[in-house]
């Protein structure tokens, strides 16, 4: 159930809490709950949707780039709305975090006046209740077919389903392929509810809620089959008819394979030349929130031309993706691309009205070349799996290869409950020992590794004494009984700290410890 920040702010509780909108439109968010927490880490424990309620008490003493990275890892989980209590911690929210916020298109409230938390998630509970009394206790049709609406994309739509059905949720295609899950952590069971989803043209693929079948689920999933039809079957915007670019991007990315032989044949008939030994380079853009896809797609088409021939671009889900002809080999494609992520920066910044400094940061992901036509929209898939593990690893600018990649992509596989143990056993007891002393003892690590085990170079980029730097590194070794010269041992710590991002979605660069 999605209720309008606007409605919430007019709780009596909020009303009471004199709460401020410092940035951000009320009218344009939509809350799915109400939760409080003093928790630094508190990004990777949301499920996206909430208005988080804070004293500010986990941010004192952190640093401007502390509060910074704060507010961007609640906006990389969904955070509808930050609301900091003013007076305890903080007079005002601190200038990093509202930069950020703005940054991110995140909506920053100031409460002026002490109000129980308790109190204000209380309204908000007796809120939803009274609205879901109108949809008999489930989900109501408005909630999903507005993600649609939004062009929020297909994750987005399950996440949605998910919460809703309290458990995970895929969507297969008719040959039992994954061709998308919900992403938020749920429960996943063997017995589920599988939901046939059908389109103009017959089924299209099959809905599963992983929770035990009871009737709540069976009737969520016939709402959810029909507003997935809709998604994979709807129009490049505005209700419009599709190009037949866009259209071709649909079909690549929907549910259902296409034969190599059609994808040539559509490609030609968009004016692309006869088939040659480069193949073909798929791509995706990733682009702030801010951002109007449909603006994107032209922009794309604009930067990628000059140096790569034909381009096929176009929105699928909440992302851009594109296709151009290959290039000779590594070095060239990253030439290539870091050329066409200028010129798209550039052009992004025109369309938005904004200076060229000023300009919303994109990162173009290039997925694994494909010589095979028929392979395209799965290796379209991938270049989208690739930027969603790009952005969570931190990147929002620049070009990334395949290769550049290739340990998330791995990770990636195992899962988040692997990612879990991986960091613990490697790392844990430097992330506890940040936490309970106020150390930088995992950024310090961070630091040595990304700078290719260079003392001198980790000790510049930390701003500390050599000497300072050596006692932090033989305490490291002391807590987790390995040698920092031993190649096994780094390459272990390396993984570690990278599953603990992947989880986390924490900077360690940045530090949260001291």
């Amino acid at each position: 159930m999605l209720v309008p920040l606007s409605e919430v702010l007019d709780l009596p509780s909020f009303r009471a809490a004199g709460a401020r909108v410092l940035t951000g439109d009320p009218e344009a968010v939509l809350v799915r709950w109400v939760h409080s927490s003093e928790v630094f880490e508190m990004g990777s424990l949301l499920a996206g949707g909430e208005v988080l309620l804070t004293t500010g008490l986990g941010l004192h003493g952190r640093t401007a780039d502390n509060l910074g990275a704060y507010v961007e890892q609640l906006a990389d989980a969904g955070l509808a709305a930050l609301a900091l209590e003013l007076g305890r911690t903080f007079f005002e929210v601190p200038e990093p975090m509202l930069d950020a916020a703005r940054r991110r298109g995140l909506t920053v409230l100031g409460l002026t006046q002490v109000v129980p938390f308790e109190r204000m998630v209380e309204d908000f509970h007796e809120l939803v209740v009274r609205r879901r009394a109108h949809v008999d206790g489930g989900i109501a049709w408005s909630d999903l077919a507005q993600v649609v609406i939004d062009g929020r994309g297909l994750r987005a739509l399950l996440d949605e389903v998910s919460r809703a059905a309290g458990c995970e949720v895929e969507l297969r295609d008719r040959a039992d392929q994954l061709v998308e899950r919900s992403g938020i952590a749920s429960v996943r069971e063997e017995a589920g509810v599988v939901e046939p989803v059908r389109g103009a043209s017959g089924e299209m693929g099959r809905l599963h809620l992983l929770g035990a079948v009871t009737r709540q689920r069976k009737r969520l999933a016939g709402q959810a089959a029909v507003a997935i039809a809709l998604e994979l079957s709807r129009a490049g915007s505005l209700g419009q008819r599709p190009s037949p670019g866009q259209s071709l991007v649909s079909d690549l990315c929907a549910a259902a394979s296409m034969p190599g032989g059609e994808v040539v044949r559509r490609l030609t008939d968009l004016g692309w030349p006869a088939t040659d030994e480069r193949g073909w380079q798929p791509l995706a853009i990733g682009v702030e929130p801010g951002t109007a896809l449909t603006d994107v797609v032209p922009a794309v088409e604009h930067a990628l031309r000059p140096g790569s021939g034909p381009v096929l671009a176009g929105v699928a889900g909440s992302r851009v993706v594109a296709v151009v002809r290959g290039w000779p080999g590594p070095t060239q494609a990253r030439a290539g691309l870091a050329a066409a992520q200028a010129g798209l920066t550039r052009q992004l910044a025109v369309v938005s009205g904004r200076s060229e400094a000023a300009a919303l940061p994109a990162l173009v992901v290039a997925g694994p070349p494909v010589g095979d036509p028929a392979e395209l929209g799965r290796c379209l898939g991938t270049a989208r799996e690739l930027l969603e593990l790009a952005r969570r690893t931190g990147r929002r600018d620049g070009v990334l290869l395949a290769r550049d990649l290739a340990a998330p992509h791995l990770l990636a596989t195992t899962g988040p409950a692997a990612w879990a143990d991986l960091a613990a056993e490697q790392v844990g007891a430097l992330v506890d020992h940040d936490r309970l002393h106020r150390t930088e003892l995992l950024r310090t690590l961070d630091a040595y590794l990304a700078h290719g085990a260079s003392k001198a170079a980790a000790a510049s980029v930390l701003g500390i004494r050599r000497q300072s730097l050596y006692d932090r590194l033989a305490r490291i070794e002391r807590l987790l009984g390995v040698e920092l010269d031993d190649r096994d041992h780094l390459l272990g710590l390396q993984l570690g700290i990278l599953a603990w991002r992947l989880r986390t979605g924490i900077d360690p660069g940045v530090g949260f410890g001291g």
